[in-house]
C-alpha cells in the first residue's frame, strides 16, 4: 500500500494553487513535486529525480516569464552559479554510479537555474521567491549530503521542514499575487 504521508501536503498545495490562482505552471511544478515525493517514498530514485527536474523546469519557465537581467542580478547569478557548480561538483564526486552522477548533475543544474531565475524576477515578492528557492536548494543539498557524503543526525527534519516551507511559500506567493 502506498504511503502518501509526504506526498499529501504538496499535492494539496498543487490543488489549492490550481483552484485559487491562475498560476498553472506553479500548480504543475507542485504536482510534479508531489509525484516525485511518491517516487521517493517508493524508493525509485531516478523517477524521483526526473519528476523533480520537470518540476524545476516548470518553475524556471514561470520565473523566466517575469524576469529581466541587469548588472545587479547578473553579479548575484554569477556568484550563485559558482556556488552551485562548486558544491554540486563536490557532491557528484562522492557518487559511484555513472547514471546517478549524470542524473544528479543535470538536476543540480536545473535547481540551480530555478534559484538563479528568482534573482531576475520583476515581481512584488521577489525576496520571498528567492527565500523559497534557497530553502528548496538547501533541502535538496541536505538530501544529497545525507545520501552520498555522510549521514547526519536530523537530516529528515532539515530536509522536510525546508522542503515544505519552500513549496508552501511558492504556493502562497502564487495565490497571493493572483488575488491582488
Amino acid at each position: 500500500m502506498l504511503d502518501i504521508t509526504k506526498t499529501a501536503p504538496v499535492l494539496f498545495l498543487s490543488l489549492a494553487t490550481y483552484f485559487l490562482s491562475n498560476r498553472r505552471l506553479i500548480s504543475l511544478a507542485l504536482l510534479l513535486s508531489a509525484a516525485g515525493d511518491l517516487a521517493g517514498e517508493e524508493g525509485i530514485f531516478l523517477a524521483q529525480i526526473a519528476l523533480f527536474a520537470l518540476a524545476h523546469i516548470a518553475y524556471i519557465i514561470y520565473f523566466a516569464k517575469q524576469s529581466a537581467i541587469n548588472r545587479k542580478n547578473s553579479i548575484a547569478i554569477a556568484i550563485w552559479t559558482l556556488f552551485v557548480l562548486l558544491f554540486g561538483g563536490w557532491i557528484v564526486s562522492h557518487i559511484d554510479s555513472t547514471i546517478i552522477k549524470v542524473a544528479c548533475s543535470v538536476y543540480m543544474l536545473l535547481i540551480g537555474t530555478m534559484a538563479a531565475t528568482t534573482f531576475t524576477l520583476r515581481a512584488e515578492y521577489k525576496a520571498l521567491y528567492i527565500v523559497a528557492a534557497i530553502l528548496f536548494l538547501f533541502s535538496d543539498s541536505c538530501i544529497a549530503w545525507n545520501k552520498f557524503v555522510e549521514h547526519f543526525t536530523g537530516a529528515g527534519v532539515a530536509i522536510m521542514t525546508t522542503y515544505f516551507a519552500a513549496q508552501g511559500l511558492f504556493a502562497w506567493l502564487a495565490i497571493k499575487s493572483c488575488n491582488k
